[in-house]
């Protein structure tokens, strides 16, 4: 081979090695923590960025999806389906939910059947609204942390059996009043917190708790966020077993 054959060769490997370089970085963690694959809308747009091979990549180091982007495929999209929860564990015939029914009931609960498997009444002190729920098809088990918001957050990637863990932790679990969960959605303290401020402080750092020990992140922008929240809070500490003492009957 020539020299120039050589130099060619060289030329042709060096471009080939740039160019996969290039397609290995695709997607765009934006300052604000967005990932954007490479048919984001704000794709181009996005200048300052860190560079990551892919989308999974980017959500488990706590990116999170632009609300616009709506491009999804079963192995990079939220499916509460693969976040097995309200298991039996210890198999006695009452899962999950009924086990915080009765653990967080201030009153003996009653049941539908002899077989004391499914809870139907107690008296439950709903820390969102600061009310006394009775009923419960009034209820609902609210993930502090929610499902979706911890898969963006760092557990798009764990396995199954990491997703049961979390979607069964009790320290992670409140009865509350069923409109204001629904209301909360996957929303994180930034942009919901619960009606009675007597809970907020509890609420925010229980929820940071919930994030540090599954070791799931925020984004800078949000981290200050919650910082901000939090000064709010000074001099007030985390209680796992902690609710309201103020209720309104």
């Amino acid at each position: 081979m020539t020299r120039q054959g050589v130099f060619s060769a060289f030329l042709l490997i060096i471009s080939a090695l740039t160019i996969g370089a290039c397609k290995a970085d695709t997607v765009k963690m934006s300052r604000s923590g967005l990932c954007h694959p490479e048919d984001s809308a704000h794709y181009q747009r996005t200048q300052s960025f860190t560079p990551y091979a892919n989308l999974e990549s980017c959500l488990a180091d706590g990116g999170r999806l632009p609300k616009n982007y709506t491009k999804q495929t079963s192995e990079n999209s939220y499916h509460r389906d693969n976040w097995p929860h309200w298991l039996d564990t210890d198999h006695d015939c009452q899962d999950a939910r009924a086990e915080v029914l009765i653990a967080q009931s201030h009153s003996d609960v009653s049941y539908t059947t002899q077989a004391r498997c499914t809870v139907t009444s107690g008296q439950w002190h709903d820390p969102y609204s600061g009310q006394i729920l009775r009923n419960d098809d009034d209820l609902d088990i609210d993930h502090i942390v929610p499902l979706k918001f911890a898969y963006e957050h760092g557990a798009a990637t764990w396995s199954r059996s990491q997703k049961a863990q979390f979607a069964n932790d009790m320290e992670n679990l409140l009865a509350v009043d069923d409109g204001l969960n629904r209301s909360k959605g996957a929303k994180g303290p930034w942009q919901w917190l619960p009606p009675h401020q007597d809970y907020r402080c509890q609420y925010i750092q229980r929820f940071n708790y919930i994030m540090s020990k599954y070791d799931l992140r925020y984004s800078q922008n949000e981290k200050d966020q919650v910082q901000s929240l939090l000064q709010n809070c000074v001099g007030e500490t985390l209680n796992l077993s902690s609710l309201p003492t103020t209720l309104h009957q």
